[in-house]
């Protein structure tokens, strides 16, 4: 972790700006000529360092990534603009959504940032010396390295996934401190990283066929519809009216949705009006009936049934289960 502190160091030479410390992180901040931006160093243990860059450049930056004497991975994942990554004589431009895994020992990595692009990346450092601290751990970092390290050495770049994004901006709304914050972070480094591994067998299935995966447009309107969905689960969508707000076919709508939440559009719907459902018992004075007619329900009896499947009890048994806590506190 040392030498991602110190290239933070570097970029505060050439970017200017001020370094701050936060719960052992580093933080750059700078506002200048030469633009505007963010970068952070997570401190992990377990042979991971884990990196944020928000940027916002008013000219092009280039800096290096080193893959260490001992074998290593970087995972680089395009939020918001496009960059382009050199490694030896290979070169390409990754664009958002889009992951690049460059791997190997004693190279080089250029990754370079345009100017007037607001670029967001996430970078994963995975070195195959680190001490895991637990078997699964270890067995993943295995399979990082069987799944990515190629012998002809070339890089990984990934088809669009809106997924990874998801898990990665989880990090930065976290709010926790001290070694909940650690842990919260290594427990979504490690899940992004096992996802990375399946995305990458996914795009090997489909490589020379027909692909049917979404493109990087719809997979952004997929995500405004989540948000939208989340944001008043209680409105009474349809697949139809949704389709056509957004621009999407029934069938990609479907797709999209599988995709990022591994569900349908219905089920989305109904699990986010039983989250509100849950909270309105936990916050408000209103009775089950009112609760019930808010949320965009119209059965009570179904209600009760599928907030039974979800919580392991009818909503009335909750309901009295939370009173009694707060007479009792």
């Amino acid at each position: 972790m040392q030498i991602v502190h110190n290239q933070l160091s570097y970029f505060n030479n050439v970017l200017g700006g001020s370094i701050s410390s936060f719960q052992g992180d580093r933080i750059l901040q700078y506002d200048n000529d030469k633009g505007i931006g963010r970068i952070q160093t997570v401190s992990l243990g377990s042979g991971i360092s884990y990196s944020e860059y928000d940027m916002d450049l008013n000219q092009d930056f280039n800096f290096d990534l080193k893959l260490d004497q001992n074998r290593s991975l970087y995972f680089i994942y395009c939020l918001e603009g496009n960059f382009r990554f050199t490694k030896g004589k290979e070169s390409q431009k990754v664009e958002a959504l889009q992951t690049v895994v460059v791997g190997g020992s004693n190279e080089t990595i250029n990754i370079k940032l345009r100017e007037a692009t607001k670029s967001n990346l996430s970078i994963i450092k995975v070195t195959q010396d680190g001490d895991a601290p637990n078997n699964n751990n270890q067995k993943l970092y295995e399979q990082l390295f069987a799944t990515f390290l190629n012998e002809d050495g070339n890089a990984h770049i990934g088809t669009f996934n809106l997924k990874i994004k998801e898990q990665l901006l989880q990090i930065r709304a976290i709010t926790q401190v001290g070694l909940v914050r650690k842990l919260l972070i290594e427990g979504i480094v490690n899940f992004t990283l096992a996802l990375e591994i399946l995305h990458c067998k996914e795009d090997m299935e489909n490589e020379g066929q027909v692909s049917t995966m979404l493109t990087k447009k719809e997979l952004l309107r997929i995500e405004e519809a989540v948000n939208a969905i989340k944001r008043k689960p209680e409105y009474p969508y349809t697949v139809t009216d949704l389709s056509k707000e957004y621009g999407l076919s029934p069938t990609k709508l479907q797709e999209g949705f599988k995709v990022m939440e591994g569900t349908t559009v219905t089920n989305f719907i109904r699990n986010e009006r039983l989250i509100l459902a849950e909270e309105l018992i936990k916050t408000s004075d209103m009775n089950i009936s009112e609760i019930v007619y808010s949320i965009g329900f119209t059965s009570r009896s179904y209600f009760s049934k599928i907030f039974r499947n979800k919580y392991n009890c009818t909503p009335k048994t909750y309901l009295m289960n939370i009173r009694n806590m707060s007479i009792s506190a």
